[in-house]
C-alpha cells in the first residue's frame, strides 16, 4: 500500500488529520446506521485505502524494545542496535552507537529518549573499560554523546531509573590510581545517579556488597532492587544470592534476609509486581527460573525482609547467562500485532557457557539469537518459535524499553 503524507489541518489546533477524513468517515457513519440486520462485511480494499491510511505516526511510539551493544559469537564488543516494532511485531536496526560497548547498561529517559552508559569496548574489560554515555533519540535516529561521563568508569553495572534519575550500580572497574592490569581491577559497592535536567552524575549510596553482574529493577513504590551478581570477577569469582533494595530518598541499601534460591549471576529480572521478582538462568548456563517476594515487616521500623516463593516457575527451555529480560504487553495466543494485551516476560540474548558445546564435531555459536516469552498472566513459557529471533545473536548487551519509531511513521 502507498503510504500517504501526513497533513497538519491548521484550522483545528493544529491537529494531524489524514487527507479525505471525512469522506471516509461519512461512508462509516452510513454504514453504521444501516443496523445490524442489514450490514455486511465491508470490502478489503476500504480497509486497505481507507482505514490504513490513519495507523501513521508522526513520532514516537511507546513501549518499543531496544537491545543495544553486547558481545557476539567473536567475543567482540557491538555497536549494533535493534529494535523491536511492537505495533508490527518485527525486529528493525536502528543507526549504531557512537562507540562499541559490551557489559553496558541502559535506562529509558524522562524525556522520551534513551541512554547507555559505560561498558567496554574493543580494547578489552581493562584497558577498554568506559566511563562516556550516549542518548539515544528515536524522533531524530540519532546517538550523540552525553556532555556527563561516569563519575567511574565500569563494565557489568545495573541500570534502572528511580524516580526522575538513572542509578548505574556496582560492576567492575580499575582501582584508582592503577596501573592497567586485571590484578588492579576491583568489583564495585559505589553507585551513581544521573539527573537528565542537569546532565550530571553524582554520587549515590553505595552497596552492602560488591556486585558485578547483578540485575537492578525498578519496582513500584519507589524502590530499586539489585539481585544476585558476582563478588570478584578476577578472583574466586563467588556467584551471589543476596538481594539488597534502596528506598527513594535513603541514604543506605537494605540487604534483605532471605535471598535467593539459588546464587545467579548475569541472570535476567524483572519486577512482575510491587512483590515479586522473577529470575531467570544466570552463570553457569542456568535454565531455572524463580520469584522472589519483597514483603515489609509488620513492624515499619524492622525495614523489609524477602520472603522465598512458594510459586513454581518452570525452567526456560535453554540454559543460558548474560542474558537481559524486560516486561512488555504482547499479544494473547491466537491473536497478531499489534494487539498486545497480554502482560509478558521477554529473555533475550545471553549465551550457553559450556565450553565444549558441540553438535557433530562442529562447534555451535555460543550466542542465542531466540528469544524466550513467559506468560505472566497464564503462568506458562510460550513456545520458543512464539517470538521473532533476535537478528544479531549476542551477550553482555543492555535491553531497554522506550519510544520509537514503528513502520507507518510519518516524518
Amino acid at each position: 500500500m502507498e503510504q500517504r503524507p501526513c497533513q497538519y489541518d491548521r484550522n483545528h489546533s493544529g491537529k494531524w488529520v489524514e487527507q479525505g477524513a471525512v469522506a471516509k468517515l461519512s461512508l462509516l457513519a452510513l454504514d453504521d446506521r444501516r443496523g445490524p440486520i442489514a450490514r455486511v462485511s465491508l470490502p478489503p480494499f476500504f480497509y486497505s485505502e481507507m482505514i490504513a491510511p490513519f495507523l501513521s505516526f508522526h513520532g514516537p511510539v511507546p513501549d518499543q524494545l531496544y537491545v543495544i551493544g553486547g558481545r557476539d559469537n567473536n567475543q567482540e564488543p557491538l555497536d549494533v542496535v535493534e529494535m523491536f516494532d511492537a505495533w508490527n511485531g518485527r525486529w528493525v536496526t536502528c543507526p549504531g552507537m557512537l562507540a562499541r560497548r559490551a557489559g553496558c547498561a541502559a535506562a529509558a529517559l524522562p524525556n522520551g529518549c534513551l541512554m547507555v552508559c559505560g561498558g567496554y569496548d574493543e580494547q578489552g574489560i581493562v584497558r577498554g573499560v568506559l566511563d562516556s554515555c550516549e542518548v539515544f533519540n528515536p524522533l531524530q535516529q540519532r546517538w550523540s554523546k552525553t556532555g556527563a561521563a561516569l563519575l567511574r568508569a565500569r563494565w557489568g553495572h545495573g541500570c534502572s531509573v528511580l524516580g526522575s534519575e538513572v542509578y548505574a550500580v556496582g560492576g567492575c572497574a580499575l582501582l584508582p590510581g592503577s596501573l592497567i592490569g586485571e590484578e588492579l581491577m576491583e568489583t564495585l559497592r559505589s553507585c551513581e545517579a544521573y539527573d537528565v535536567t542537569t546532565d550530571s552524575w553524582r554520587i549515590a549510596p553505595s552497596l552492602n556488597v560488591a556486585r558485578a553482574g547483578a540485575r537492578v529493577v525498578t519496582i513500584a513504590g519507589g524502590k530499586l532492587a539489585a539481585v544476585g551478581g558476582c563478588d570478584d570477577v578476577f578472583g574466586r569469582a563467588e556467584m551471589l544470592a543476596s538481594v539488597e533494595i534502596l528506598k527513594q530518598g535513603n541514604s543506605n541499601w537494605e540487604l534483605l534476609d532471605t535471598q535467593l534460591g539459588v546464587p545467579r549471576t548475569t541472570a535476567a529480572a524483572v519486577a512482575l509486581d510491587a512483590e515479586r521478582i522473577l529470575v531467570m538462568g544466570g552463570a553457569p548456563s542456568l535454565s531455572s527460573a524463580e520469584v522472589y517476594h519483597v514483603q515489609k515487616k509488620a513492624q515499619e521500623d524492622q525495614g523489609e525482609v524477602g520472603c522465598a516463593s512458594q510459586i513454581q516457575i518452570g525452567d526456560m527451555a535453554e540454559g543460558r547467562m548474560g542474558c537481559q529480560a524486560v516486561v512488555m504487553r504482547l499479544p494473547a495466543p491466537g491473536k497478531t500485532f499489534p494487539t498486545c494485551t497480554r502482560q509478558c516476560v521477554v529473555v533475550v540474548g545471553g549465551e550457553n557457557g559450556d565450553e565444549d558445546w558441540e553438535d557433530e564435531g562442529a562447534t555451535l555459536a555460543r550466542q542465542f539469537s531466540t528469544v524466550l516469552v513467559f506468560d505472566a498472566e497464564e503462568g506458562v513459557w510460550r513456545p520458543t518459535d512464539a517470538f521473532p529471533h533476535l537478528p544479531t545473536p549476542r551477550t553482555a548487551m543492555a535491553l531497554c524499553v522506550a519510544p520509537g519509531l514503528v513502520v507507518g511513521h510519518c516524518h
